[in-house]
């Protein structure tokens, strides 16, 4: 039910980034959409349903919605609510607990070596257009500290890890470069629609977008990672 809840005000955010009403048809389609997909697993099978029904309210609705805002709404949605359910599908695995928490522990501490790192050294800017605080220095020190903090989560939390160590600092390093690439969507989203936050749901953080943008990324790429190269550990 948290997860639905994130997913639903995250799903808010990008329509009120839109000037879409949260109380529209289309809204009301998307929130909807969000709910299902994170609290059913079989809807995975129906995510067509969400972009046909804002297809047909670009009809009903063609004085105020687009085919182009059909679009970005479909894919608003979509992108705030399949990592929760892949959290929660992971979590039901035999050793699901174990790599949720790699998860979790490689985003946060990416945020935690980018940010010491690139204080420390600064230098050259990573994407100064889209994100102009980010530096190269902080995006490597974030991926060196998240590959070795998932190998040693790993080698602690799942039944002999040891020999797969090279194959969790593959997963750390994933996680760390999605989790990154997230930020920076969420920054070129935000940019795009010209406002500073997402939203104004945590008083001097933003709303929630900006607090679960690299998970989004992050945790859907991992999972599928973990489904391929980790089959021993999630029968």
């Amino acid at each position: 039910m948290l997860f639905a809840a994130i997913a639903v005000v995250s799903t808010l955010e990008i329509g009120t980034m839109m000037k879409i009403a949260k109380t529209s048809a289309e809204s009301v389609v998307a929130i909807a959409f969000a709910i299902l997909i994170v609290l059913w697993p079989g809807f995975e099978r129906f995510w067509f349903a969400l972009f046909y029904a804002l297809l047909v309210l670009t009809i009903v609705r063609r004085e105020s919605f687009s085919f182009s805002g059909a679009g970005v709404l479909f894919a608003g949605a979509l992108y705030s609510s399949y990592a929760f359910r892949t959290l929660l599908d992971l979590r039901e695995t035999s050793h699901g607990l174990a790599f949720v928490l790699i998860i979790l522990i490689a985003i946060w501490s990416t945020d935690t070596g980018a940010f010491f790192v690139g204080r420390a050294l600064g230098g050259r800017k990573l994407m100064p257009e889209v994100s102009p605080k980010k530096t190269v220095s902080g995006a490597l020190g974030g991926l060196v500290l998240a590959i070795v903090l998932t190998v040693a989560t790993g080698v602690l939390m799942l039944p002999h890890a040891l020999k797969d160590w090279g194959m969790l600092a593959l997963l750390g390093a994933l996680i760390s470069i999605a989790g990154q690439t997230g930020d920076l969507v969420e920054s070129a989203l935000k940019r795009h629609y010209a406002v500073k936050d997402s939203g104004w749901l945590l008083p001097g953080h933003g709303g929630l977008l900006d607090r679960f943008d690299s998970l989004l990324l992050a945790a859907p790429i991992a999972y599928h990672f973990i489904i391929w190269f980790f089959p021993a550990y999630i029968s």
